[in-house]
Formats: C-alpha cells, sequence, structure tokens
C-alpha cells in the first residue's frame, strides 16, 4: 500500500512537472510571438513613411517642366543635369541620403539618371508596375530589384496630356535598417542572389545561403552572425519566422514586390536583454519610440496605428518633454492622459511642476 502510494506520488508529481513545463513553452512562445509582432509593425510603419516620402518626391520632381521640355527634345545630358542638382538638394538641404532618381520613357528605356550619363539603356527586369502606370497614370510605390534595388516611386511625367516618361526615385533599404537601427533593432535586408544585377551597388556584397545583402551600409558584426548560421537553421528561420540565434531574438519577414511575389527577407536582431522592451503594446513601445531621436512622423504613425490611448501611461516628465513635438490634431491623445495624471497629484506638486516649466522656458533661446 505504501508502495502504490510513493508511486502515484512520482506520477502525479512527474504529470505536474510536464504541464508546468508545458505551460512555461506555451508563455514563452506567446511572448516570442508578441516581440515578432511589436518588430513588424515598426518595420511596416517605416516601409510605409519611406514609400510615402518617396512618392512625394517623385511627385515634385515630375511637375518639372523643363525636364519634360528635356525628354521631347531628346536631351538626355540636360535631363541628368536636372536630376543630378534635384537629387544633391535632397541630400544636402533635406537629409535624405541613399536617394536616386531617373527618368523612364514610355517605351521602358532609361533616359537619364542621376548617379551617371549613361543613357537610352533597357530594363532588364519585368516591370508591371510601370506599365499599369502608362495604362492608368496612377503612381506607385514598391521595393523592386530593377537597378538599383530599393524602393521604387514612380509618376507620370505629363506634358500637355499626354505621357510623355517616367519619373522614378528610388530609395535604398539603407533608411528602413537607419530607422530600426534608432528602434535598437538591427536588420539585414536579403535579396535572392539571382535577382540581383551586376550593375547594382549591391551586387558584391557578401552572400549569405543563395541571398546577397541588400543594403550598402550594413552592421558587419550582424552580418557574420548570420553567415556563420548553418543551412538549415537558415531555412528554419525563414519557415517558422524567428529563432534564438547566440544572444539574439532573430525574426525574418518577407520582402515582396508589386505583385506580392517574394523578393527576399528583412532579418531582424535584437539582444536577448532588451526583448522585454518589445513585449507589450503600451510601455515597450513608449520606450523604443519616443525617445528624443523621435520625428513627428515616428510618434503620428505609432498615435494612428494604437487601439487605445498610448500615452496613458506615460510620466509627467514625457509630457512636458513631448508636448510640443506632437501634432495638434493629435494632442488629444497626450491631453487626455496627461489630465487623468495630473488630477492625482497633490497642490504642491502641481506647483513645483509649474515653476520647474517656467525656469526651464527662460533658459531657453539662440546661443552664439
Amino acid at each position: 500500500m505504501k508502495k502504490l502510494f510513493f508511486t502515484i506520488l512520482f506520477l502525479t508529481t512527474v504529470a505536474i512537472l510536464f504541464v508546468i513545463a508545458d505551460l512555461y513553452q506555451k508563455r514563452e512562445k506567446a511572448n516570442l510571438d508578441i516581440v515578432y509582432d511589436n518588430i513588424h509593425k515598426s518595420l511596416l510603419q517605416s516601409l510605409v513613411a519611406e514609400k510615402s516620402l518617396s512618392l512625394s518626391l517623385a511627385l515634385a520632381i515630375s511637375k518639372n517642366r523643363a525636364l519634360a521640355e528635356s525628354i521631347l527634345e531628346r536631351d538626355s545630358s540636360k535631363c541628368h543635369e536636372i536630376l543630378h542638382e534635384t537629387t544633391d538638394s535632397f541630400i544636402k538641404h533635406l537629409n535624405q541620403k541613399f536617394i536616386y532618381t531617373q527618368v523612364i520613357t514610355p517605351k521602358l528605356e532609361i533616359f537619364a539618371r542621376s548617379w551617371d550619363r549613361e543613357s537610352m539603356l533597357p530594363i532588364k527586369t519585368e516591370r508591371e508596375d510601370l506599365k499599369e502606370l502608362l495604362r492608368t497614370k496612377t503612381p506607385k510605390a514598391s521595393v523592386s530589384v530593377s537597378v538599383p534595388a530599393g524602393i521604387k516611386a514612380s509618376a507620370p511625367i505629363v506634358y500637355n496630356g499626354y505621357i510623355v516618361g517616367i519619373m522614378e526615385v528610388t530609395t535604398l533599404l539603407d533608411r528602413i535598417v537607419s530607422k530600426l537601427r534608432s528602434y535598437k533593432i538591427e536588420t539585414i535586408p536579403l535579396i535572392k542572389s539571382d535577382y540581383v544585377q551586376k550593375e547594382d551597388f549591391i551586387y558584391k556584397n557578401p552572400q549569405i545561403h543563395g541571398y546577397k545583402i541588400a543594403n550598402r551600409n550594413f552592421n558587419i558584426h550582424i552580418s557574420r552572425q548570420l553567415e556563420s548560421t548553418d543551412k538549415k537553421s537558415f531555412d528554419t528561420l525563414l519557415k517558422e519566422q524567428y529563432l534564438k540565434i547566440g544572444d539574439y531574438f532573430v525574426a525574418s519577414y518577407p520582402i515582396r514586390d508589386y505583385e506580392g511575389n517574394k523578393l527576399g527577407y528583412f532579418i531582424a536582431f535584437i539582444t536577448l536583454k532588451n526583448l522585454d522592451n518589445y513585449l507589450s503594446n503600451k510601455k515597450s513601445i513608449l520606450k523604443s519610440i519616443f525617445t528624443m531621436e523621435s520625428t513627428k512622423e515616428d510618434i503620428y504613425n505609432f498615435v494612428i496605428n494604437s487601439r487605445e490611448n498610448p500615452y496613458k501611461e506615460a510620466d509627467i516628465g514625457f509630457f512636458l518633454k513631448m508636448h510640443d513635438n506632437i501634432e495638434e490634431k493629435d494632442r488629444i491623445f497626450l491631453r487626455e492622459a496627461a489630465k487623468k495624471n495630473l488630477e492625482k497629484l497633490s497642490k504642491k506638486e502641481l506647483i513645483d511642476i509649474i515653476l520647474n516649466r517656467y525656469d526651464n522656458s527662460k533658459k531657453e533661446g539662440k546661443i552664439e
């Protein structure tokens, strides 16, 4: 009888341990799913922002009448000068790096481009997006492997009601990498090696299991970490979406073109010690996005994608610091959260805040 009791006790203990282990694994997977989704949101927001910016630039340049006239005059040198000067202006005055421009003819030949004087070159990749643009006159923005590979925004160049060319602005994927890096997410974009042309800036980049690193300013340490991953683990990463590799949580996200075809992957790395920063849609995102380097665009993209007031758990210091950096139309969220937090303070604490705010305002001004 005693033996039976200990046997039942042992089996029960083992069963409980198995249940606990199973619950732990499920909880860990659920947490990693949240991390994966939060990184994905940041990636998508960065992509949307860069596509919008590129499209705005393409539309603006396409309105340049001198550009249309250079096409009608078949003066590719004049067109090159316009593109080169315009692109240089973006880089110098708007701090828009990694941007290239080119004009394409209605026959889908490269008439002129900003980075060299080559003219009347064939486009070696199939561009259904450009064919549709010629049919509909509707501007487009998508990722493409056409030289140079990156985010391509295209707008029709119209002269007296007729499309005389296509203005195309290419933003290299470096801009996505830089934006995510500011959120402490290190990213390696990969494009299938077969899609990368010899004329492309990324052609001589390292190759990893059949994929080329698709940006110029890549993190060498992270790229070597990925290169050292065996083929089986790499394939598992692409299939299962994320893995733990060394000291990193590593996630993969497909890169697709205009038609939804898979061109490659964004491979995102975050250190395991920073994993908790991406576990919540509240504090974690506020902590990683609302920094001193945040732009109004970053904040706006976060606010419009939030289902609840994103500022409700922020502290008073955050309200004072960020109030002037948020678009007027979105300050309702900030003020609503600030009011609830301020109502909890004592009269003395409120006076201290007002005096501190006044003292800081007196110190603001031009420093010679």
